[in-house]
């Protein structure tokens, strides 16, 4: 649902455009702790939560309907048997996974609810506590632990294991062991779901991102700075850090610059690739500079 200024929010679970998030909730406690649990990575916390809460399109609002329909099938499969299905997420940003796999599940009805574990981990506990906070408020079975996830210090078994936006925070030198490391988390059968995007090195897609951002920002100055609903939050602190984080996603180590890097990466993995998609989105546009972004999405499976 969205405000009458604009922002957009959601409450329950089978809401397919926001999955039961609580986007200016997520603002509000990633502005509260961040600071604190993350100091060095608050303000892309931060800039996350805050973009999402107007409206601004995320890598998970960007192939979320795909991916929930690639979630609930590979669920479907699982409930004809009667273990426990572990869904294991690795890496993220907020509450935009768990509830996109949430949201998979709950389409399938009450039973595949209760019989889903879901575990997040992430190196930061500020994601996890949002995911924590969105468990609670939904009834999920929840677990969460703080992981670098190129050195875990354990294995977290898994039915389906869920990678989306990760690898591009992980050094690209690090890709074939880490995935090598993840897959050997699958149980016989298990599925990895993959997302990741993929950003050229052409300035024309720079530039789009950067207006993009820009826009974002704007849109939390028109909409939330003064909206009686969020105005109390301390945007004195917030606005610096929006800024700074303009330039975050130009420096990030683990870009795929084309789908055959993931192809590659894909085949020195144990896993066997069953499924691989593009996912489109324009960037930008307008007034503003433009660039069609692309995804692969994939499933890999294992033996």
């Amino acid at each position: 649902m969205a405000s009458e200024a604009g922002v957009v929010d959601g409450s329950s679970l089978l809401d397919p455009a926001r999955c039961g998030e609580d986007l200016i909730g997520n603002l509000r406690r990633a502005a509260a702790i961040a600071p604190s649990l993350c100091p060095g990575c608050a303000d892309y916390h931060i800039r996350c939560t805050a973009h999402r809460a107007v409206g601004e399109a995320m890598g998970i609002e960007t192939d979320r309907p795909p991916l929930i329909a690639l979630l609930s099938e590979e669920m479907a499969a699982r409930l004809a048997r009667p273990e426990r299905i572990e869904l294991v997420i690795a890496g993220s940003a907020d509450t935009g996974v768990l509830s996109t796999a949430a949201h998979a599940a709950a389409r399938l009805g009450g039973e595949a609810l209760r019989r889903i574990r879901f575990t997040v981990l992430d190196l930061c506990p500020t994601p996890l506590d949002l995911c924590r906070r969105f468990a609670e408020r939904h009834g999920l079975d929840l677990a969460t632990e703080a992981v670098d996830l190129t050195g875990p210090e354990r294995r977290f078994p898994a039915d389906i294991l869920l990678l989306h936006s990760v690898f591009r925070f992980i050094p690209n030198a690090r890709h074939p062991a880490v995935l090598g490391e993840l897959a050997a988390w699958l149980r016989p059968g298990g599925a990895m779901v993959f997302s990741n995007r993929i950003k050229s090195l052409e300035a024309e897609e720079s530039l789009a991102d950067g207006a993009k951002r820009r826009r974002a920002n704007e849109r939390v100055l028109e909409r939330l700075v003064h909206d009686p609903a969020t105005a109390d939050l301390d945007w004195a602190d917030i606005l610096p850090r929006l800024e700074r984080s303009l330039a975050d996603d130009e420096a990030r180590q683990g870009e795929f610059r084309n789908e055959d890097e993931v192809r590659r990466l894909f085949e020195s993995s144990p896993l066997r690739l069953e499924r691989i998609e593009p996912v489109r989105r324009t960037i930008g546009g307008g007034a503003q500079p433009s660039y069609l972004r692309k995804r692969v999405l994939a499933l890999l499976r294992a033996p």
